[in-house]
């Protein structure tokens, strides 16, 4: 007596099979009646139905047997949806028969256009004649339109549906004196206002000059740009992004003014933290200098000797700057022009430390694989906790299994930062058997150092398949097997985006019938019989009974989770094997697990209510060689 753990199905289940009894026994009876009168090939079709024998309708589609379709309308939920992928448009597909009878039991194909992601979750039309799916824009935020079709039995039918919400913006002084630089930020959200990004963004100007005409969206979906202001009037700024129905722009007027407004250049961009740092601005208007007006200014970072000046008499106006913490200051000086209009020029300096007091040391990953290479990254500070620019690292690498470490020695970059780069050779080593030391030389001569351990390991891989007790009942047809497969290397780490092959292939089936024991319908099995994946000489072919997911990927745990599915009335009746495989370099791993496939207790202990596919195993015509 077999026992399965697993969910229980809807307590209306006996009442709807009381009801498909009695209808196909009207059915039957109705047949019985027409084969007394003499019906023959001539004979007219009952309401929806026709002569024919069902199977393939000529489309590739199978479909109830003697139906004919003869409409599908397509029902959704909203006519758009936004473009984050946040929001679903439920689509349901009503099917009817050619005298307009809503038609069960047929097998709908969907389909969407523009690159909509949609998820059948009703392929099988229901006893009210509907197909059901949910279409999503999953990793495509573009405004455009979605056309979703759904075809059975040689008709089809299709609906559109809206994205909307995608946007730009773009901020920036609309008032520039001749010869300066202004400052731009343009942004692209998708319909939740969530940045897009690893986005290109068109830029142009009329007659002005930007820094670059494309750029890419960051994370966050910005991207930053200069405009030098070279002729003057009126001008616009636009940025642009995708093509077609899909495009989306912002823009900014802009007056480029007579009057020059900028700041002068400095010898050397990078200052040192705590030291102060002179800023002027020269206003000419026509080649004369602009006396006695006030200039406003303004930093990102730092503090500024005066937030307002008076021009002299070279119209020069001058502050000074300092900060305590490092990193980039953008300076802006503004001033109200003749005509009420406001100029605008900006410029920036990165603050630094140069006094290296401690070193950090990382990697891009401790599990090196053999012929692999790993990211050796250090970070300097000094006392203060600044990250200090321009320090020199050196890298020393003590490893006996013949790997290189290159370059030797780094100057960190703005974020504190030195790279180098471990190259592992064909031979593996003992568990923390390579270490990799950085050292600083500080501004007293004495020095500081950190060390990382790395683990040479082959790439063999062990696979391990594992379920539970359940099973899930999606619909009134099939049943959901979970199954997981967790992938592991060498030295038992995970090995993460691992592509795993998955096959299900049928070893035996077996003949005979259900009998209920007073607990639960049990299976009497009169012969079993191997197929010929079990016995490839002697075996029987039989059509493959479940399916699961052709290949799946590893995720950070080195696992991944997926479903066997088979119809219902395979239960019991045939043994299974799953195998999963995969491959790395050539060498290839693989793990296998028999099972013969389950039922749903709840679907096996109602006497009153046969199990799935009847009391009879769906094997008992078939030949066993």
């Amino acid at each position: 007596m077999r026992r399965f753990m697993a969910f229980a199905v809807d307590e209306n289940w006996r009442n709807k099979m009381a009801w498909k009894f009695l209808a196909r026994a009207a059915a039957l009876s109705l047949s019985l009646l027409l084969i007394a009168c003499g019906g023959d090939s001539g004979s007219t079709p009952l309401a929806g139905g026709s002569n024919n024998n069902g199977g393939d309708n000529g489309s590739g589609t199978p479909t109830t047997p003697g139906v004919t379709v003869g409409s599908i309308q397509l029902i959704t939920s909203t006519p758009s949806i936004g473009s984050s992928g946040q929001d679903k448009a439920q689509i349901t597909a009503l099917v009817r028969d050619q005298n307009g009878i809503l038609t069960p039991g047929l097998e709908v194909a969907f389909n969407a256009s523009n690159n909509g992601s949609l998820t059948v979750t009703n392929q099988t039309t229901t006893d009210a004649g509907q197909a059901s799916a949910e279409l999503s824009t999953q990793g495509d935020a573009r405004n455009r339109t979605i056309s979703v079709t759904a075809s059975t039995g040689g008709v089809s039918n299709s609906v559109n549906i809206a994205v909307t919400g995608t946007n730009m913006s773009l901020t920036g002084p609309s008032a520039i004196s001749n010869g300066a630089n202004a400052s731009y930020e343009a942004r692209l959200l998708d319909s939740s206002g969530q940045g897009i990004g690893n986005t290109a963004v068109s830029v142009s100007s009329q007659k002005n000059t930007v820094s670059s005409p494309t750029l890419t969206t960051d994370a966050s979906g910005r991207v930053q740009f200069q405009l030098t202001a070279s002729s003057g009037g009126s001008d616009t700024v636009v940025v642009s992004a995708y093509e077609g129905e899909s495009r989306v722009s912002a823009q900014i007027n802009i007056n480029v003014s007579a009057d020059s407004f900028a700041f002068g250049t400095l010898a050397d961009n990078e200052v040192e933290i705590d030291t102060p740092q002179a800023l002027s601005v020269t206003w000419t208007q026509n080649g004369a200098p602009v006396v006695g007006q006030t200039v406003r200014f303004s930093t990102t970072r730092g503090t500024l000797s005066n937030s307002s000046v008076t021009t002299n008499a070279q119209g020069t106006a001058q502050v000074s700057i300092s900060s305590s913490d490092v990193g980039i200051a953008e300076v802006t000086a503004s001033a109200d022009a003749a005509g009420g209009s406001q100029i605008q020029a900006n410029t920036t300096i990165e603050f630094v430390s140069s006094a290296p007091h401690e070193v950090n040391i990382r990697a891009s990953k401790t599990q090196v694989s053999t012929n692999d290479e790993a990211s050796i990254i250090t970070t300097v500070r000094d006392v203060n906790g600044n990250l200090v620019k321009n320090a020199t690292v050196e890298f020393t690498l003590v490893d006996p299994t013949g790997g290189t470490l290159s370059p030797g020695t780094v100057n960190t970059d703005s974020q504190g930062r030195a790279i180098s780069t471990y190259r592992s050779t064909s031979s593996i080593s003992d568990k923390d058997g390579v270490q990799v030391t950085a050292r600083i030389t500080r501004q007293d001569s004495s020095t500081d150092e950190a060390s990382i351990s790395l683990t040479v390991a082959g790439r063999a891989l062990t696979l391990i398949l594992g379920t539970g007790n359940t099973i899930a009942a999606p619909n009134e047809t099939v049943y959901d097997m979970p199954w997981s497969v967790l992938v592991t290397d060498a030295n038992g780490n995970a090995s993460t985006n691992q592509p795993v092959q998955l096959s299900v292939l049928p070893l035996e089936f077996y003949k005979g019938t259900y009998s209920y024991n007073g607990d639960l319908w049990v299976t009497n099995v009169s012969q079993s019989c191997q197929t010929n994946h079990a016995d490839p000489v002697n075996g029987t072919e039989i059509a493959n009974p479940a399916s699961a997911p052709t290949s799946v990927s590893t995720d950070a745990s080195g696992s991944v989770e997926f479903d066997i599915r088979y119809p219902k009335g395979e239960c019991s009746w045939v043994r299974v094997r799953l195998t999963a495989t995969s491959n790395v370099e050539g060498f290839t791993s693989s793990n296998s697990r028999e099972f013969i496939l389950p039922c749903l207790s709840a679907d096996l202990t109602n006497e009153d209510v046969r199990p799935p596919g009847g009391t009879e195993s769906p094997y008992n015509p078939t030949a066993c060689n």
